[in-house]
């Protein structure tokens, strides 16, 4: 029975989630800002501070940050946000002969008839494009919900993670004395696990991506690349959604290269390059220092999540993709380490691994030319 009434509620508050998707941002932006600060107010409370001040200052000196920041950024970030909207017609004006000759090429070659209406081919697809565009930012500006959800964001998030940073310790008791006596121990084993990995991703990551954007901004800067300080603001921004993000940022810097330099080889690699070097300086420090292997998730997984959650809940789900499927991953570990316990299976790691490998490849070679032999000898 208390299996059933925890896959109930679980199932409850999942759709729960899913229903109140539209809202959940400002919640969940404080979860995260009260989780990743809960060590610093623990430091504070060791300190005789009681839990509710220190929550209070803490909350207060960080989003003073934050604003501090913003404010002592904002000058250049609006001159050159006003620079690339004027701009922008123009660099999608030099592409375009570029895109007409790219077009007819492959016209040419395959034979097909779409080369001989290029100009008009995109010119309406690219009025079309501004059509969605203008619409969506008029719907963005009109729309009350959509108001609302900037200004849930900016007042309520500060709130909910005063209160949850308050009450964090209390909340993580209270659930605690909820689990049952036979299965507490391991369901808080299973918590603590999912507290490292999480703890290793919205901390780490928060960190790998400030770092990352300020290394674009300063690389691309150094090339000579236009709004290189908002192209590093949107590549630390977008790095908080992994691979995804990153790879969109470069997409953005490449088509910006072209409209500034056209197909100019030496420009365009040297924009590559910052790429490059920033991943590899975040693939060989910043990660393995900041997170380490705490998150354990695999690359194809990472994907998968991140694209199942934008499908599923928007925005909000590509946010909460990685957290919630490195805490599943945890969840299928354990599984499997009891199956594996059950059965007294013994599984093959590191070098014994690429030894199975070998093996059945072996076998499948002697197979093969067992068969051959066999055909030669009929």
């Amino acid at each position: 029975m208390t299996r059933w009434t925890w896959i109930i509620a679980t199932g409850l508050l999942v759709l729960f989630v899913y229903l109140t998707r539209g809202v959940m941002l400002p919640f969940l932006a404080g979860l995260a800002v009260a989780y990743f600060l809960d060590p610093v107010t623990d430091k504070l409370e060791e300190r005789k501070i009681p839990r509710g001040v220190a929550a209070a200052l803490v909350i207060t000196l960080f989003f003073l940050i934050i604003v501090g920041v913003v404010l002592a950024f904002w000058p250049v970030l609006q001159a050159q946000i006003v620079a690339a909207s004027k701009t922008l017609p123009e660099t999608l004006a030099r592409l375009r002969p570029w895109l007409n000759e790219f077009v007819q090429s492959l016209s040419d070659q395959f034979g097909s008839g779409v080369g001989s209406d290029v100009d008009s081919l995109l010119a309406s697809f690219s009025a079309e494009i501004f059509a969605k565009v203008k619409a969506m930012a008029g719907g963005a500006v009109q729309s009350g919900l959509a108001l609302f959800n900037v200004l849930s964001l900016l007042l309520i998030s500060p709130v909910v993670a005063f209160y949850l940073l308050r009450d964090w310790d209390l909340l993580v008791a209270k659930v605690d004395s909820w689990l049952p006596p036979t299965n507490g121990p391991v369901v808080r084993q299973l918590m603590s696990k999912i507290d490292t990995v999480l703890a290793g991703f919205v901390r780490g990551q928060l960190m790998v991506s400030t770092c990352m954007g300020i290394l674009y901004g300063i690389g691309w800067s150094f090339v000579g690349l236009d709004f290189a300080v908002v192209l590093g603001v949107l590549a630390g921004v977008m790095s908080i959604v992994p691979f995804v993000g990153a790879l969109f940022a470069a997409a953005v810097a490449v088509a910006i290269g072209i409209g500034q330099w056209g197909v100019d080889p030496q420009h365009i690699a040297m924009v590559v390059g910052v790429f490059m070097v920033v991943q590899l300086i975040e693939g060989a420090v910043l990660t393995p220092k900041l997170i380490g292997d705490r998150v354990g998730l695999h690359p194809v997984w990472v994907l998968f999540a991140v694209f199942a959650g934008g499908e599923v809940m928007g925005f909000v789900g590509v946010l909460i993709a990685v957290p919630a499927a490195a805490a599943i991953a945890v969840l299928v570990r354990y599984w499997i380490d009891v199956y594996l316990e059950h059965y007294e299976i013994t599984p093959a790691t590191g070098p014994d691994v690429e030894m199975v490998a070998r093996s059945v490849e072996s076998s499948k070679e002697s197979e093969e030319n067992g068969e051959t032999g066999k055909t030669d000898t009929a």
